[in-house]
């Protein structure tokens, strides 16, 4: 990639982060806006999974972000569903369901797990940040939710090249595990929110002990080396918001933190910031 395309898709990237900031500085109070606000994280999730680590290959195609952003709000009703393709099929007698050689173990873990990363999918845990939400309503407790990015992700392209897919799986699956190791299995929630973002649901768990929480995972990361062709190291920014109850939806709670990781990068990273709902 040369340096052009390089900055240009950062610039697209970047815009759209700002257009989810839009989106989260009106989202307070309006069940629309919240709606809205998962449709933007969906679609750049979506996006994604199409091609998560390769935007330096031949026909790899740049969401247009701009356009997600400039679309209406999803509608209320439920739109009739599109027909579905037709293809060949096999006979009856022929065909076998994949899960048919599945275990139960195999067919949960594919159904809950993110497949690269030992983490849960965004979509489980964002349902059960919204179960431990009525629960917080229901007895009072505090939620936590931290958003930890990667710092200087999208650079690797440039500084490693041909190998930069290799440094990026290896950085993402050394972060997860060290996350993993540090938050609380039988209690907390990890899971991937985007390509370098990982989303933390930490029930009962009120500002400052998610912070201590977060300052773990950050002198873990930095002091993580990795040996690949040489040493490498790096480090992460970590977004956190704390709510007493369920004043505030699932999807509200994800943005802020989201929003609070952002600062944190804009200030150079290897850091944490905290807001309080």
């Amino acid at each position: 990639m040369s340096k052009e395309e390089h900055n240009e898709w950062v610039i697209k990237d970047n815009l759209f982060h700002r257009q989810v900031s839009n989106v989260r500085n009106t989202i307070h109070g309006n069940s629309e806006a919240a709606m809205r606000a998962l449709e933007l994280v969906k679609a750049k999730q979506q996006q994604a999974a199409l091609a998560p680590l390769k935007p330096s290959e031949p026909g790899y195609a740049q969401p247009n972000y701009a356009q997600l952003a400039s679309s209406p709000a999803p509608s209320q009703q439920i739109a009739p569903a599109a027909q579905a393709p037709q293809y060949p099929q096999a006979p009856a007698s022929q065909r076998q369901c994949e899960c048919a050689t599945m275990t139960d173990e195999d067919l949960e873990h594919k159904a809950l797990f993110d497949q690269t990363l030992p983490v849960y999918k965004f979509r489980y845990v964002l349902n059960r940040l919204r179960s431990e939400l009525k629960r917080a309503g229901r007895y009072g407790h505090t939620t936590s939710v931290m958003i930890i990015t990667i710092d200087s992700f999208s650079t690797l392209q440039t500084r490693f090249g041909s190998f930069a897919e290799v440094v990026q799986n290896e950085i993402l699956v050394a972060g997860s595990k060290k996350f993993d190791s540090i938050i609380r299995r039988d209690i907390d929630l990890l899971g991937r929110y985007l390509n370098e973002r990982f989303i933390v649901v930490l029930p009962e768990t009120d500002s400052e002990q998610a912070a201590q929480f977060g300052e773990r995972i950050r002198t873990a990361i930095e002091t993580t080396t990795l040996d690949l062709l040489h040493d490498i190291n790096f480090t992460v920014s970590l977004g956190i918001v704390t709510s007493v109850g369920d004043t505030f939806p699932a999807e509200e709670l994800i943005m802020q933190a989201d929003g609070a990781t952002e600062e944190v990068e804009k200030r150079g990273g290897n850091g944490i910031q905290r807001v309080t709902l």
